[in-house]
């Protein structure tokens, strides 16, 4: 077999994934039903299949999207009847789930649709049919620099809408075999959770088991991630190839006495039919999740050619796993564990497949297991700073005690705990051991990641570094006899020393992040950085700036902000408090009446290199007007100037026009996303901005930015730029030039996303 061929689909499709914009569906079905047709000339084939697999990307990406919700009708009551699919995940006092609605309903529906219940009266479980009340929303996410694209992954997944129960539902009964998978990894995770007595190890079997993430908490997955043990969680080949083999040892020799019965049968093939039966029915247990089918993929091509005593390179076991994924889910490498699971597989082909093999015994399966953890290290490490943003030292001693821990004891017990369960025997014996084994793991893990080198946050990179970072990379791992191997070296380096973007001294950078319906601002000039407002949330941890603000400062390469100015109380402005450290002895606070920190007062303020910062209102004395007494800021430099204005109305902004008359700004940052009681005509018009920014949801409820505002900033002539088209705004005001704007939509254009007027 030309193993050039499965490559070239595969490339096809990957390349595919990076077009800003997809084609029409229609012409690009026919171009790619002409390629298919053209197959035949064997001459073109590499080029052809190539084409072809970039055209099935397309075709279904199209197809896909064709069938989400459109944005005109966000907010829409519809009755839809569906059946739950996958594992209901609670968080909080919401349930999540999702729904696949059933064929032939009046509406136009998605494949998939998320749904969060709160509170919910009824045990959801998979394969159950529901008719239910649900508030629909399109696909959509937050889009930062530094920050997780929800969106991306909601297309990975197929899903075409996000909805919540606005009713009570009717239970319409449940399917005897869809779900059926899912609903005895649910049983299974409850059982595993209730015998285990410790929380967070029983969240971690349940992980370990069925890749049953619904019980780690925050603090557990951040743990896994600062210490590179998250990988654990995978069920890949670690897992599919320990049950194939225990499947296969006993298959053999329970079925020995067929070969008795039947001549024209063989022990082996026995054997090795079992264990790839066994190992399919353990991947549907665990979720068939993209890991665990590429590792039965490349189990059942290894086993495939032992069945036809044909010889295999693991290269070519890989590379038709990764055809085979691709020709079946071609949305697939839109999520990031794709990657992960092709790349540290090919990472340990390329170090080992050529090498000669090392003697046995317990030393040289010692140096093994260090070596394959060296060779991981460095051949994943563009992939852990480019796509993850972080350097993890502690990774390989930490690999080195949870893989064999895992490997030997913790992964054994929890396999051989489900099968006694599932044969409803006693399994407490083995949860206990194992659960020994995984407290004392998860302590160690504490301990590593308590340690303050033990993770680094380091800055997002552009393809233009990630790209000589990974030929790097493998440079350094080719075999002895490669020519100038360490010159792998300087092409790591860029990754490791990035060169960031920094600010002059009579420069100003201002991010408005997207946080959905609230504000939250950053501000770089001169030496200081200052955060206006913390978006929303409830005040104690559960918002949205922890997800936001670490990935911003690793991008830009800065610390910590200096000051906070919370402009009023309102959770979509001061939310986020919960996140940030107010007792940090260098961190100035400021906020209407001093909530919060001290009170910024008009005519305060402080002076930064050559940028003024001046608070405008409220006044001394001036009693609490609710979003009327937020904290308005005057950001006056070499190279212009900004207002923000929090929440104030054209009550308050009639004010600061009399009390400054020659007031002025090149950027207005619009008061609470755009709402029809702030921006007056005469406002506009003494500002004379150059253009205007506001903070909002794509599914604002209160549709903001208000029509009245927009016909006034037509009228007036300023440009409107929001987070819910554009994503996190970023702007520049630099001495002698005009204010330059860069949206995340617009830096890097993707069809999921939303750029229609963004820069």
């Amino acid at each position: 077999m030309n193993w050039r061929l499965p490559l070239s689909f595969a490339a096809g499709v990957l390349l595919a994934g990076l077009v800003p914009a997809l084609p029409p569906l229609l012409p690009t079905l026919l171009i790619w039903l002409v390629l298919l047709s053209l197959l035949y000339w064997a001459n073109w084939r590499l080029p052809l299949l190539f084409l072809v697999g970039a055209g099935w990307f397309l075709l279904q990406a199209a197809w896909w999207q064709g069938f989400s919700w459109p944005v005109e009708r966000s907010g829409e009551r519809i009755q839809v009847i569906g059946t739950v699919v996958g594992l209901p995940e609670s968080r909080g006092q919401s349930l999540r789930f999702e729904l696949q609605p059933d064929r032939g309903q009046a509406e136009a529906l998605p494949h998939r649709i998320a749904v969060s219940w709160y509170r919910p009266l009824e045990y959801i479980r998979p394969g159950q049919r529901w008719e239910l009340t649900l508030r629909m929303d399109p696909p959509h996410g937050r889009l930062n620099r530094g920050g997780l694209d929800w969106h991306r992954h909601l297309v990975a997944r197929r899903i075409g809408a996000l909805a919540s129960v606005v009713d009570q539902p009717r239970y319409l009964g449940s399917s005897s075999w869809r779900g059926l998978a899912d609903r005895q990894r649910q049983y299974l995770g409850e059982v595993l959770q209730a015998e285990t007595p410790h929380y967070r190890a029983a969240a971690l079997a349940r992980a370990l088991t069925l890749a049953d993430r619904s019980g780690m908490d925050a603090e557990l997955s951040e743990t896994l991630r600062r210490t590179g043990t998250a990988h654990l969680l995978a069920i890949s080949g670690l897992h599919v190839g320990m049950v194939a083999g225990l499947a296969g040892l006993l298959g053999g020799w329970l079925l020995a006495p067929l070969v008795l019965v039947n001549g024209g049968l063989d022990r082996r093939r026995l054997a090795l039919v079992c264990a790839l039966v066994a190992a399919a029915g353990y991947g549907f247990l665990a979720g068939w999740t993209l890991p665990t089918q590429r590792a039965w993929i490349m189990l059942a091509i290894a086993l495939g050619a032992l069945l036809l005593r044909r010889g295999l390179q693991p290269a070519h076991a890989l590379v038709l796993a990764l055809a085979a994924i691709l020709a079946f889910d071609p949305m697939a490498p839109l999520a990031s564990g794709f990657w992960l699971s092709f790349a540290a597989v090919a990472v340990l082909i390329w170090a080992f497949a050529w090498r000669p093999q090392a003697s046995s015994g317990a030393g040289a399966w010692l140096t093994g297991l260090i070596r394959a953890q060296v060779v991981i290290a460095i051949g994943m490490l563009p992939l852990n700073i480019g796509v993850f943003e972080q350097l993890v030292p502690v990774a390989l001693p930490a690999n080195l005690i949870a893989i064999p821990l895992v490997g030997f004891l913790i992964l054994p017990c929890l396999l051989l705990a489900v099968v006694l369960i599932l044969l409803d025997l006693p399994a407490v014996w083995v949860l206990a051991l194992a659960d020994a084994a995984l407290v004392w793991l998860v302590g160690l893990l504490d301990s590593l990641a308590a340690l303050e080198f033990a993770h680094r946050p380091m800055p997002a990179v552009g393809l233009a570094v990630l790209a000589p970072a990974l030929i790097g990379a493998l440079w350094l791992l080719a075999p002895r006899g490669w020519p100038g191997r360490w010159l792998g070296l300087a092409l790591l380096l860029p990754l490791l020393w990035p060169r960031l973007p920094g600010v002059s001294v009579d420069e100003l950078e201002l991010t408005v992040m997207d946080v959905g319906n609230g504000l939250a601002v950053l501000i770089r000039a001169g030496d200081e950085l200052l955060l206006y407002d913390t978006g929303p949330g409830d005040g104690e941890g559960r918002d949205a700036i922890a997800r936001t603000l670490p990935g911003l400062l690793r991008a830009i390469g800065a610390g910590r902000p200096q000051r906070l100015v919370v402009s009023h109380s309102h959770r979509d402005h001061a939310g986020g408090l919960g996140s940030l450290d107010l007792d940090d002895p260098e961190l100035r606070v400021f906020s209407a009446h001093g909530f919060v920190g001290q009170p910024c007062l008009s005519g305060s303020g402080w002076q930064s290199g050559p940028w003024q910062f001046r608070f405008l209102h409220p006044s001394p004395g001036l009693p609490n007007l609710g979003h009327n007494s937020a904290c308005v800021l005057h950001v006056v430099g070499p190279g212009g100037s900004v207002l923000l204005t929090g929440g104030v109305d054209e009550t308050v902004e009639s004010r600061l026009l009399l009390e400054n008359p020659d007031l002025g700004a090149d950027v207005l940052v619009l008061a609470a996303g755009g709402h029809r009681r702030g921006g007056s005509e005469r406002f506009l018009r003494q500002l004379d901005p150059v253009m205007a920014l506001a903070s909002v949801s794509p599914v604002d409820r209160s549709g903001r930015p208000h029509p009245e505002l927009l016909a006034r900033l037509e009228q007036v002539g300023v440009p409107l730029f929001t987070t819910a088209s554009c994503g996190a705004l970023r702007l520049r005001l630099s001495p002698g030039h005009p204010v330059v704007l860069e949206s995340e939509a617009g830096r890097q254009r993707r069809f999921w996303q939303r750029h229609a007027e963004c820069e």
